[in-house]
Protein backbone atom coordinates (compact mmCIF):
# COMPACT_ATOMS: atom_id res chain seq x y z
CA UNK A 1 0.00 0.00 0.00
CA UNK A 2 1.60 3.70 -1.30
CA UNK A 3 -1.36 5.56 -0.89
CA UNK A 4 -4.78 6.63 0.76
CA UNK A 5 -6.88 5.31 -2.24
CA UNK A 6 -10.32 5.04 -1.45
CA UNK A 7 -12.96 1.85 -3.37
CA UNK A 8 -15.72 3.44 -4.93
CA UNK A 9 -19.03 1.52 -4.72
CA UNK A 10 -20.17 0.91 -8.25
CA UNK A 11 -24.04 0.97 -6.88
CA UNK A 12 -24.20 3.77 -4.53
CA UNK A 13 -21.12 5.63 -5.19
CA UNK A 14 -19.56 5.82 -1.23
CA UNK A 15 -16.01 5.92 -1.30
CA UNK A 16 -14.60 3.95 1.75
CA UNK A 17 -11.71 2.14 3.22
CA UNK A 18 -12.69 -1.42 3.78
CA UNK A 19 -12.49 -2.85 7.16
CA UNK A 20 -11.10 -5.78 6.16
CA UNK A 21 -10.55 -8.13 2.91
CA UNK A 22 -11.90 -11.57 2.85
CA UNK A 23 -9.87 -13.65 1.30
CA UNK A 24 -11.30 -16.06 -2.21
CA UNK A 25 -10.33 -19.17 -3.30
CA UNK A 26 -7.58 -19.65 -5.37
CA UNK A 27 -6.92 -21.58 -8.29
CA UNK A 28 -3.78 -24.22 -9.22
CA UNK A 29 -2.38 -25.91 -12.32
CA UNK A 30 -1.03 -29.81 -11.25
CA UNK A 31 1.35 -31.80 -13.08
CA UNK A 32 -1.52 -33.44 -15.21
CA UNK A 33 -3.30 -30.99 -16.32
CA UNK A 34 -5.97 -30.64 -13.73
CA UNK A 35 -7.16 -27.49 -11.31
CA UNK A 36 -7.34 -28.04 -7.53
CA UNK A 37 -8.54 -25.13 -5.82
CA UNK A 38 -7.85 -23.77 -2.32
CA UNK A 39 -6.38 -20.61 -0.49
CA UNK A 40 -3.12 -22.34 0.78
CA UNK A 41 -0.24 -22.24 -2.41
CA UNK A 42 0.61 -25.84 -1.28
CA UNK A 43 -2.42 -27.43 -1.22
CA UNK A 44 -1.39 -31.45 -2.16
CA UNK A 45 1.88 -30.22 -2.44
CA UNK A 46 3.45 -32.84 -4.31
CA UNK A 47 1.11 -32.27 -7.30
CA UNK A 48 0.85 -28.49 -7.41
CA UNK A 49 2.68 -26.80 -10.15
CA UNK A 50 2.02 -23.07 -9.78
CA UNK A 51 1.74 -21.17 -12.68
CA UNK A 52 4.13 -17.98 -13.57
CA UNK A 53 1.23 -16.02 -11.80
CA UNK A 54 -1.81 -17.29 -10.16
CA UNK A 55 -5.24 -15.11 -9.66
CA UNK A 56 -7.07 -15.24 -7.19
CA UNK A 57 -9.60 -12.81 -5.45
CA UNK A 58 -10.59 -10.72 -2.30
CA UNK A 59 -13.38 -10.10 -1.13
CA UNK A 60 -14.96 -7.15 0.60
CA UNK A 61 -18.46 -5.18 1.18
CA UNK A 62 -19.57 -1.47 1.06
CA UNK A 63 -20.33 -0.74 4.65
CA UNK A 64 -23.57 2.23 3.26
CA UNK A 65 -25.43 -0.52 0.75
CA UNK A 66 -23.62 -3.87 1.46
CA UNK A 67 -22.61 -4.20 -1.85
CA UNK A 68 -20.28 -7.25 -2.72
CA UNK A 69 -17.04 -6.18 -4.56
CA UNK A 70 -14.85 -8.66 -5.68
CA UNK A 71 -10.69 -8.24 -6.59
CA UNK A 72 -8.56 -9.89 -8.40
CA UNK A 73 -5.40 -10.78 -6.86
CA UNK A 74 -1.84 -11.34 -8.76
CA UNK A 75 0.65 -13.48 -7.01
CA UNK A 76 4.20 -13.81 -8.53
CA UNK A 77 6.86 -16.05 -7.63
CA UNK A 78 10.12 -14.52 -6.06
CA UNK A 79 11.93 -17.16 -7.44
CA UNK A 80 11.47 -15.60 -11.11
CA UNK A 81 12.35 -12.30 -9.75
CA UNK A 82 15.46 -13.34 -7.43
CA UNK A 83 16.94 -15.73 -10.32
CA UNK A 84 19.94 -16.14 -8.11
CA UNK A 85 18.41 -17.78 -5.49
CA UNK A 86 18.87 -21.83 -5.51
CA UNK A 87 14.72 -22.80 -5.50
CA UNK A 88 14.03 -24.17 -2.21
CA UNK A 89 13.66 -27.57 -1.38
CA UNK A 90 11.51 -27.19 1.32
CA UNK A 91 7.74 -27.67 0.20
CA UNK A 92 5.98 -24.93 2.35
CA UNK A 93 8.37 -22.46 2.31
CA UNK A 94 8.26 -22.41 -1.96
CA UNK A 95 4.92 -21.81 -2.11
CA UNK A 96 4.79 -19.46 0.68
CA UNK A 97 7.72 -17.34 -0.88
CA UNK A 98 4.72 -15.71 -2.89
CA UNK A 99 3.96 -12.06 -2.85
CA UNK A 100 1.05 -9.91 -4.55
CA UNK A 101 0.48 -6.67 -5.51
CA UNK A 102 -3.11 -4.81 -4.33
CA UNK A 103 -3.76 -0.95 -5.01
CA UNK A 104 -6.08 -1.10 -2.10
CA UNK A 105 -5.22 -1.10 1.65
CA UNK A 106 -7.53 -2.62 4.39
CA UNK A 107 -8.55 0.01 7.54
CA UNK A 108 -5.80 -1.57 10.14
CA UNK A 109 -3.05 -1.03 7.57
CA UNK A 110 -4.25 3.12 6.82
CA UNK A 111 -4.38 3.53 10.77
CA UNK A 112 -0.94 1.41 10.86
CA UNK A 113 0.50 3.90 8.11
CA UNK A 114 -0.69 6.78 9.84
CA UNK A 115 0.51 5.98 13.45
CA UNK A 116 3.85 4.82 12.38
CA UNK A 117 4.27 8.37 10.39
CA UNK A 118 3.22 10.44 13.62
CA UNK A 119 4.93 8.14 16.60
CA UNK A 120 8.41 9.14 14.43
CA UNK A 121 7.63 12.55 14.51
CA UNK A 122 6.82 12.35 18.33
CA UNK A 123 9.70 10.90 18.70
CA UNK A 124 11.99 13.58 16.62
CA UNK A 125 10.04 15.59 19.37
CA UNK A 126 11.04 13.83 22.29
CA UNK A 127 14.99 14.18 21.04
CA UNK A 128 14.58 18.14 20.51
CA UNK A 129 13.24 18.17 23.97
CA UNK A 130 16.44 16.49 24.99
CA UNK A 131 14.61 13.84 27.09
CA UNK A 132 17.63 11.95 28.14
CA UNK A 133 18.61 14.73 30.34
CA UNK A 134 15.49 14.68 32.13
CA UNK A 135 15.44 10.95 32.37
CA UNK A 136 18.99 11.01 33.74
CA UNK A 137 18.13 13.01 36.93
CA UNK A 138 16.24 9.96 38.02
CA UNK A 139 20.12 8.68 38.95
CA UNK A 140 20.64 11.28 41.21
CA UNK A 141 19.71 10.37 45.10
CA UNK A 142 20.50 13.44 46.68
CA UNK A 143 17.82 16.32 46.62
CA UNK A 144 19.73 19.16 46.45
CA UNK A 145 22.00 17.82 43.69
CA UNK A 146 18.78 16.74 42.25
CA UNK A 147 17.30 20.32 42.04
CA UNK A 148 20.50 22.03 41.30
CA UNK A 149 20.68 19.89 37.89
CA UNK A 150 16.72 20.02 37.38
CA UNK A 151 17.35 24.00 37.60
CA UNK A 152 19.96 23.71 35.54
CA UNK A 153 18.04 21.72 32.93
CA UNK A 154 15.02 24.03 32.77
CA UNK A 155 17.51 26.95 32.44
CA UNK A 156 19.04 25.52 29.01
CA UNK A 157 15.43 24.70 28.02
CA UNK A 158 14.50 28.33 28.34
CA UNK A 159 17.30 30.03 26.69
CA UNK A 160 17.12 27.76 24.12
CA UNK A 161 13.26 27.71 23.58
CA UNK A 162 12.17 30.98 24.58
CA UNK A 163 15.25 33.19 23.52
CA UNK A 164 15.84 33.75 27.56
CA UNK A 165 19.63 33.63 27.92
CA UNK A 166 19.79 37.67 28.71
CA UNK A 167 17.35 36.67 31.84
CA UNK A 168 18.98 35.02 34.53
CA UNK A 169 16.39 35.30 37.22
CA UNK A 170 15.06 31.74 37.06
CA UNK A 171 11.48 32.86 38.26
CA UNK A 172 11.19 34.69 35.53
CA UNK A 173 11.54 31.98 32.77
CA UNK A 174 9.41 29.73 34.87
CA UNK A 175 6.21 32.46 34.51
CA UNK A 176 7.25 32.84 30.75
CA UNK A 177 6.74 29.10 30.63
CA UNK A 178 2.81 29.99 31.07
CA UNK A 179 2.44 26.53 33.12
CA UNK A 180 -0.99 24.96 34.65
CA UNK A 181 -0.54 26.71 37.99
CA UNK A 182 0.01 23.85 40.25
CA UNK A 183 3.57 23.29 38.69
CA UNK A 184 4.23 27.00 38.45
CA UNK A 185 3.62 26.78 41.73
CA UNK A 186 5.59 24.14 43.12
CA UNK A 187 8.66 24.90 40.27
CA UNK A 188 8.65 28.30 42.25
CA UNK A 189 8.62 26.58 45.72
CA UNK A 190 11.35 24.42 45.25
CA UNK A 191 13.52 27.25 43.57
CA UNK A 192 13.29 29.34 46.21
CA UNK A 193 14.47 26.11 48.54
CA UNK A 194 17.39 25.14 46.52
CA UNK A 195 18.48 28.67 46.44
CA UNK A 196 17.72 28.97 50.67
CA UNK A 197 19.57 25.24 50.76
CA UNK A 198 22.88 27.03 48.76
CA UNK A 199 22.45 29.82 51.66
CA UNK A 200 22.54 27.49 54.19
CA UNK A 201 19.31 28.22 56.15
CA UNK A 202 16.68 25.87 54.98
CA UNK A 203 16.47 22.09 55.68
CA UNK A 204 14.22 20.56 53.29
CA UNK A 205 10.81 18.87 54.89
CA UNK A 206 9.03 16.04 54.27
CA UNK A 207 6.27 18.16 52.09
CA UNK A 208 9.28 19.20 50.03
CA UNK A 209 10.76 15.97 49.44
CA UNK A 210 7.37 14.88 48.28
CA UNK A 211 6.96 17.80 45.53
CA UNK A 212 10.28 16.90 44.82
CA UNK A 213 9.17 13.07 43.87
CA UNK A 214 6.47 14.51 41.67
CA UNK A 215 7.95 17.19 40.14
CA UNK A 216 10.26 15.72 37.43
CA UNK A 217 7.33 13.72 35.68
CA UNK A 218 4.84 16.53 36.52
CA UNK A 219 6.73 18.88 34.27
CA UNK A 220 7.94 16.30 31.07
CA UNK A 221 4.93 15.40 30.80
CA UNK A 222 3.72 18.74 30.66
CA UNK A 223 6.67 19.20 28.23
CA UNK A 224 5.48 16.19 26.20
CA UNK A 225 2.32 17.44 25.94
CA UNK A 226 3.38 20.72 24.77
CA UNK A 227 5.58 19.83 21.90
CA UNK A 228 3.05 17.01 20.65
CA UNK A 229 -0.46 18.16 20.92
CA UNK A 230 0.26 19.75 17.56
CA UNK A 231 1.21 16.60 16.04
CA UNK A 232 -1.28 14.33 17.66
CA UNK A 233 -4.89 16.16 17.51
CA UNK A 234 -7.76 15.58 15.47
CA UNK A 235 -6.84 18.05 12.65
CA UNK A 236 -3.68 15.13 11.60
CA UNK A 237 -6.48 12.97 10.89
CA UNK A 238 -8.04 15.56 8.13
CA UNK A 239 -5.08 15.25 5.88
CA UNK A 240 -5.65 12.29 4.15
CA UNK A 241 -6.94 10.32 7.18
CA UNK A 242 -10.65 11.38 6.76
CA UNK A 243 -11.96 7.69 7.28
CA UNK A 244 -9.60 6.39 10.65
CA UNK A 245 -11.69 6.97 13.72
CA UNK A 246 -10.32 9.35 16.50
CA UNK A 247 -10.77 6.51 18.79
CA UNK A 248 -8.64 3.64 16.52
CA UNK A 249 -5.92 6.43 16.68
CA UNK A 250 -6.25 7.66 20.15
CA UNK A 251 -5.51 4.17 21.52
CA UNK A 252 -2.16 3.25 19.12
CA UNK A 253 -1.33 6.90 20.27
CA UNK A 254 -1.31 6.40 23.97
CA UNK A 255 -0.34 2.83 23.71
CA UNK A 256 2.74 3.86 22.08
CA UNK A 257 3.13 7.28 24.63
CA UNK A 258 2.57 4.72 27.02
CA UNK A 259 5.43 2.38 26.01
CA UNK A 260 7.58 5.08 26.17
CA UNK A 261 7.12 6.42 29.14
CA UNK A 262 7.52 3.43 31.76
CA UNK A 263 10.28 2.22 30.30
CA UNK A 264 12.40 5.89 30.66
CA UNK A 265 11.06 6.43 33.62
CA UNK A 266 12.19 3.43 35.16
CA UNK A 267 8.55 1.70 36.63
CA UNK A 268 9.07 4.02 39.17
CA UNK A 269 5.62 3.50 41.47
CA UNK A 270 5.06 7.21 42.41
CA UNK A 271 5.50 7.97 38.29
CA UNK A 272 3.57 5.06 37.29
CA UNK A 273 0.01 6.73 38.82
CA UNK A 274 1.53 10.06 37.06
CA UNK A 275 2.12 8.83 33.84
CA UNK A 276 -1.40 7.26 33.66
CA UNK A 277 -3.53 9.96 34.96
CA UNK A 278 -1.62 11.72 31.90
CA UNK A 279 -2.91 9.15 29.05
CA UNK A 280 -6.18 9.06 30.07
CA UNK A 281 -6.16 12.94 30.22
CA UNK A 282 -4.47 13.43 27.04
CA UNK A 283 -7.26 13.60 24.84
CA UNK A 284 -9.88 14.82 27.07
CA UNK A 285 -7.64 18.34 26.88
CA UNK A 286 -7.25 18.19 23.92
CA UNK A 287 -10.73 17.85 22.92
CA UNK A 288 -11.73 20.88 25.29
CA UNK A 289 -8.96 23.10 23.37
Amino acid sequence: MTDNQMISCPVCQMKFIPRTFYPDEAVFSTHGGKKVSGFNGYISSETVKPQEVILSSWVTYCPSCNYILRFVKEIVRKEKLIIQNPPSQDINEKYNSYYYGFPYGDYSQHLKKLTSDLKGKIEEELEDLNFSAWENLYKIDDNFKFLVRFFANLENYCDLKLGMKNDKNMANKIKRLELPKDIEITLLQLNNIKDGIVRGDYELSGDDEENIDKILVNFVLYLIKKHIQPIIDKKQLEKGFKFITHEDFEVEIKSFLGNYLYSNFNNDPNSNKQIRLFLSDLYKEIDVE
